[in-house]
């Protein structure tokens, strides 16, 4: 299919920085849309983390008719029941919007595939559900069924909002078919009677790559003002001014053609959107009270972009990003909401054209240091951070691995040269050190903000060796590789950090404490010595697999089929690992064969060379056997049929199965 050239471009690099090059366009497309769409909603979301867009992206057999399904919850997007949980717990109130994603590879809208995807929205949002439904909905329906808990549902703000997005890469002209199917949908779901707004975005070529463009704050907006003057010359400050304008004039700056605030906007604000705290009531009163006076109790706005264009009482902003008034540009953006008169509100802005990301910096810590943040925003902020991504610079360089430190949001996003698994950011960090140098992974996988509170005054200290940190992170980015390469089993990823502990142990069981610089510092360079060799990390890997799977099928015969369930939460459970690790470590268990898989053969042929060969199924990609690998195996009866076998890499670094035996 022939797709518009900048789809096009940002297409194929979404596949290769996600490695995704051997599964179908259709696939992929519907991976790099959820992506897309999503990230209006949360900037930054996918930059590093693999984990939520695996769990977004739920097509497949069973799917209900959707491609993707993602919950945002008090503004943050999340996708496990303990993320919502911690989230809730913090903020002790729930602001819940349900996002559900059709993305189809074609160039025609289609109303049997529109009606099959609205279906299984009203399927989803009810209190019962009659359509067959996979794993990854499963997950999603429990957190939706936590959020509608009564605990839950006594702290909402409001109902919760429904947002709909039919992807299609043609031209949208107002199917009347389709225009009807989502006036029945919102008849659908307001019978239900639980949901607020429900919006429906028909999404084509040319509003995919506006989403797109938006996303990288790659746009222009043209405001009427009030008045405007030029402040005084500065080095690496192209153009400068001060300028008046009306909230309803703002508004054209802040919200996307989807009646979304552009969150991208806010990637350089020191903190996000506070939501009803004093101020922000305050400011909200004073639109609704008072709005004369509110350019006399507002400070305004700053708003750092390319280029600045005035003249006729208009003013050109190119590629803007509003690094302060980010409480009052969502408070404005509210009050639009609720449908409150702006046109008498006036707002300051001070608008500063620079592509000197150190005049921003300093533009931003300027502009913030009036400021009171009693939470997680300023931690990057401090020098311990910055020591420690310069260290995994240093380390890139050394080793020749390429990790980085992604200190703050979309920080490598224009460097083309570091995929997004070359990246790690803050809540990488803390779950991973808290799973591996805290032997705390049933808390590891937990969101930061619970993560960085709970462990304040044992992590992140001024007087601590770096080099931990930067191990655990590598640790964890091994790991997700190994899951990405499908050589981890798909049972086995929830348990990311138990394996990440579990890696750590193995290679080096006796760790000193993270306190003194020394000796840890020691620790952790026989430690990366060791990850580092390929030999050694392949049979430490298969032992890891091996002995946590063995763990968890011993606990289950031993606790009961009940105990399976919340293991990954379990201090018992790990307290149970640990020591069944520490026994196994005992013995000599260094001649275990290869980790063992089950898959259907679904196909059998043979090479140029007269030679048997096949596919074993296997997600994503189907993998090769062959009869020289393989001697003594009969293929002729193997065509789908169930077989055992194990994974290696040959010598060009493809894996490919071996010891395959029918079942």
């Amino acid at each position: 299919m022939k797709l518009q050239p900048i789809v096009r471009v940002k297409l194929a690099k979404f596949r290769e920085d996600y490695e995704l090059q051997n599964v179908s366009d259709g696939v992929a497309f519907e991976r790099f849309a959820n992506q897309v769409i999503l990230s209006t909603h949360q900037p930054g979301a996918f930059s590093v983390d693999d984990s939520l867009l695996d769990a977004v992206c739920v097509g497949g057999q069973n799917d209900m008719g959707l491609d993707g399904i993602c919950i945002k919850l008090n503004g943050l997007l999340i996708h496990t029941l303990q993320d919502a949980k911690d989230i809730f717990e913090r903020y002790n109130k729930a602001d819940i919007e349900f996002i559900f994603i059709q993305s189809k590879y074609k160039e025609k809208f289609d109303s049997g595939e529109y009606a099959k995807f609205t279906n299984g929205v009203v399927d989803f949002l009810g209190e019962d559900h009659f359509q067959p439904n996979n794993d990854s909905i499963q997950e999603w329906l429990s957190i939706k069924e936590y959020l509608m808990s009564d605990q839950v549902m006594m702290r909402w703000t409001r109902n919760p909002d429904v947002r709909l997005y039919y992807v299609v890469m043609g031209t949208w002209e107002e199917s009347p078919h389709i225009i009807a199917i989502s006036q029945k949908i919102e008849k659908d779901i307001a019978a239900l009677e639980t949901y607020g707004d429900i919006a429906i975005q028909y999404i084509d070529t040319s509003s995919f790559k506006r989403i797109i463009d938006e996303n990288e704050n790659a746009f222009s907006v043209v405001l009427n003002v009030i008045d405007t003057f030029s402040l005084t010359a500065v080095d690496d400050v192209d153009n400068s001014s001060i300028v008046l304008c009306s909230a309803t004039e703002l508004l054209k700056l802040l919200v996307s053609e989807e009646g979304l605030i552009r969150k991208s906007l806010f990637d350089d604000n020191v903190r996000d959107y506070q939501g009803d705290t004093t101020i922000n009531q305050d400011i909200l009163t004073t639109i609704q009270n008072d709005p004369f006076s509110f350019v006399l109790l507002n400070n305004g706005i700053t708003i750092v972009c390319d280029e600045i264009g005035s003249g006729n009482r208009k003013i050109t902003i190119k590629n803007p990003q509003v690094v302060n008034g980010c409480q009052t540009c969502n408070v404005i953006y509210e009050a639009s909401k609720h449908g409150y008169d702006l046109s008498h509100v006036t707002i300051i802005a001070k608008v500063i054209a620079t592509r000197s990301l150190e005049i921003t910096n300093s533009i931003v810590k300027g502009t913030n240091r009036q400021n009171i943040v009693y939470d997680e925003a300023f931690e990057i902020t401090r020098q311990f951070h910055k020591d420690l991504e310069d260290l995994f610079n240093a380390l890139a360089t050394e080793t020749g691995i390429k990790l980085f430190y992604e200190r703050r949001s979309k920080q490598y996003f224009n460097n083309p040269t570091i995929k997004p698994f070359e990246k790690v950011n803050l809540r990488g960090i803390l779950q991973s050190f808290v799973s591996v140098f805290l032997s705390e992974p049933f808390k590891g996988h937990r969101h930061e903000s619970k993560l960085l509170q709970e462990y304040r005054n044992k992590i992140f200290v001024d007087s601590q060796s770096k080099y931990p940190y930067y191990m655990a992170a590598l640790i964890f980015s091994m790991i997700e590789h190994e899951y990405r390469a499908n050589t981890i089993p798909k049972e086995l990823v929830p348990y990311r950090m138990h394996l990440c502990w579990l890696v750590k142990e193995l290679l080096a069981p006796n760790t000193p404490t993270i306190n003194n610089e020394k000796e840890i510092d020691k620790y952790c360079e026989q430690l990366k010595e060791k990850l580092l060799d390929e030999k050694t990390w392949n049979e430490t890997l298969n032992r890891t697999c091996r002995l946590f799977t063995n763990a968890q099928q011993e606990w289950i015969e031993e606790k009961g089929q009940s105990y399976k369930y919340g293991m990954k939460d379990s201090t018992e459970f790990f307290n149970y690992l640990r020591e069944y690790v520490h026994t196994q470590q005992k013995v000599d268990i260094i001649e275990e064969k290869p980790l063992q898989y089950r898959g259907t053969v679904i196909k059998t042929g043979f090479d140029r060379n007269g030679r048997y060969y096949g596919f074993i199924s296997r997600l994503p990609d189907n993998i090769f056997f062959h009869e020289q690998d393989n001697p003594g195996l009969n293929f002729s009866n193997l065509y789908a049929h169930e077989v055992l076998y194990s994974i290696v890499k040959d010598k060009f670094g493809n894996y490919k199965a071996v010891d395959v035996v029918p079942v």
